[in-house]
């Protein structure tokens, strides 16, 4: 699919099968076409869409309306999102995100689509956070510099032969929220999904201390909400490596029944 301008940027979407919409988000170091593995398993029943955020991967580089941006990022992203899906004439999706892109997911189904009038199916929300301490923040930050080494031919992929100031400029406006405080998803956005939210992840993930703590806090404030925890996968050293690549079989496995159960009958 072409780019489709959004609000004076060109956004790259990428489209693959056909059905009902699964709209994929990525996160933060990623470009939608980290997710190709992803798109191609859901396709076969889902018209899947997934988008770089303005600054990376194909998209433009020049990123608009940076006041939104600083007040919220995740927030700011879920607003592209809406959109891009009133450009495309679509009315109603399910989403997935992982990391950064489950909390984009989460301000999607609990504010954003809300205010634009669209309908949110389901959510699947992997190996993430809703409270980011100071301390946690940057310790995830800190594990970068690994990723890089080991990944840098994947992101040069994905974001081009700019992909090392793409990424450096992710983490240093994360840095300077992780310098702030952290970071709070608003408990109001996460009560106000009216739609069955699935959170997945691991116990071991380095990434995501106390996620079982979590989760259960989460559960009681979405009120339609399930989750699974898996005990086997895990992080190395690397930063948005989700349990939806350390272990794809079972996050498939699950996220499937969960999609098949939510989705409405013909």
């Amino acid at each position: 699919m072409p780019e489709i301008e959004i609000a004076e940027q060109e956004i790259h979407v990428t489209e693959k099968g056909s059905g009902d919409v699964l709209l994929v988000f990525p996160g933060n170091l990623h470009s939608s076409h980290a997710y190709a593995d992803e798109i191609s398993c859901f396709s076969d029943r889902f018209r899947v869409l997934s988008f770089d955020y303005p600054g990376t991967g194909r998209s433009t580089r020049e990123v608009k309306y940076r006041d939104e941006r600083e007040y919220d990022l995740w927030n700011y992203r879920a607003d592209i999102a809406c959109h891009l899906l009133l450009a495309l004439g679509i009315e109603a999706c399910f989403v997935i995100g992982a990391g950064g892109g489950a909390l984009v997911a989460l301000h999607f189904a609990g504010r954003q689509a809300r205010l634009h009038g669209l309908s949110v199916m389901g959510v699947v929300a992997d190996s993430f956070l809703a409270e980011l301490s100071s301390r946690n923040f940057h310790r995830s930050l800190d594990r970068r510099e690994h990723y890089y080494v080991r990944n840098s031919s994947a992101l040069r992929e994905q974001h081009g032969e700019d992909w090392r100031q793409v990424v450096d400029e992710d983490t240093a406006f994360l840095r300077e929220m992780a310098d702030r405080g952290g970071y709070v998803l608003p408990d109001s956005v996460l009560n106000a999904i009216s739609c069955p939210v699935f959170l997945t992840g691991s116990l071991r993930d380095l990434l995501t201390p106390g996620v079982a703590r979590e989760y259960a806090r989460i559960s009681g404030i979405v009120p339609d909400c399930s989750l699974h925890l898996a005990s086997t996968a895990g992080h190395r050293l690397s930063e948005e490596h989700p349990f939806m690549w350390t272990d794809p079989v079972s996050f498939r496995t699950v996220v499937d029944l969960f999609l098949r159960k939510t989705r409405p009958v013909d």
